[in-house]
């Protein structure tokens, strides 16, 4: 049976799929992407400085696996937060990067599920994979594309 933290992880891979090895430049650029998609629906549920508050949470909590990783300043722009990310992505290798943006999206969505509980995050993860192509009102049910 699988459980709400085995779709989590695999909705996060999913949206990490896409940040495979490549330059250094394009890989990290990569690496922002899920970011950008969470964002873009979370920001309506839970603000933009509610988004911010929970990245900076995140980031304090994989900080000591991932030391080089600074906890962000307290920055109220979601758009900061991420250019921040991915300049100091910039400053290790794209194998180092990859492991900590991981870890980062993984305790993000912990968290995440912690507040709002594993369904909604499950949704909401699911929509945010699916890109800016999906259906925002989709709620993964089946397609029927015949």
């Amino acid at each position: 049976m699988e459980t709400n933290d085995d779709k989590r992880h695999q909705l996060l891979v999913e949206m990490m799929s896409s940040s495979g090895p490549a330059g250094a430049r394009e890989g990290n650029e990569n690496l922002l992407q899920p970011w950008r998609r969470l964002s873009r629906h979370l920001s309506p549920l839970i603000g933009e400085s509610g988004f911010c508050a929970l990245y900076g949470r995140a980031s304090r909590l994989v900080q000591p696996e991932h030391t080089w990783l600074a906890a962000p300043a307290a920055s109220k722009s979601i758009d900061g937060l991420v250019q921040a990310l991915g300049d100091t992505y910039a400053t290790v290798g794209t194998a180092t990067a990859h492991a900590a943006n991981a870890a980062l999206l993984n305790t993000f969505t912990q968290l995440l599920s912690d507040l709002i509980g594993d369904a909604l995050t499950t949704r909401l993860l699911h929509a945010a994979a699916q890109g800016d192509g999906g259906q925002k009102q989709s709620t993964g049910a089946t397609r029927n594309d015949r």
